[in-house]
């Protein structure tokens, strides 16, 4: 039973690995695959179907977010390597990085709320991203004593 659970853990394992590697692509071609059609609707007034911008917007944040794990997931099981992956998250206290977390992705959120709803809701989006960053890392410098 044992085996099975290998068995089927060392594809993942090889995809999440192969995720990693290519991280700084993924996450680029994301941006950009979620950018070009606000891009070309703003330059050329060329319009996809929402669908279609809704499925490049979920299948782009799916694929950052399982290649997020994987870097999370590859880097505990490497500590002590020598690979770096974990040595950020042995640093940092998980409030601040669960701000930081927060922070961009209230960031994100901002920026499409602007070009695609309304500047004035997305400002606050983005508001709100910076003091969730600014909680966590004065809480950081605080200290676990508050002081």
């Amino acid at each position: 039973m044992a085996s099975e659970t290998q068995s089927a853990a060392r594809p993942f394992g090889t995809l999440l690995r192969l995720l990693v590697a290519y991280r700084l692509f993924i996450y680029l071609g994301g941006l950009i695959a979620i950018g070009i059609p606000l891009a070309l609707q703003r330059a050329y007034s060329m319009e996809l179907s929402p669908g279609a911008r809704t499925a490049i917007v979920v299948v782009s944040l799916g694929l950052m977010i399982v290649t997020y794990i994987g870097e999370r997931r590859v880097g505990r099981e490497h500590s002590g390597s020598g690979t770096g992956l974990d040595d950020a998250s042995e640093s940092y206290s998980l409030r601040l990085r669960a701000s930081i977390a927060t922070a961009v992705v209230g960031l994100a959120v901002g920026i499409y709320v602007v070009m695609e709803v309304n500047p004035l809701t997305g400002a606050f989006f983005i508001l709100g991203a910076f003091l969730f960053a600014y909680m966590g890392y004065r809480t950081e410098l605080e200290g676990p004593d508050g002081v």
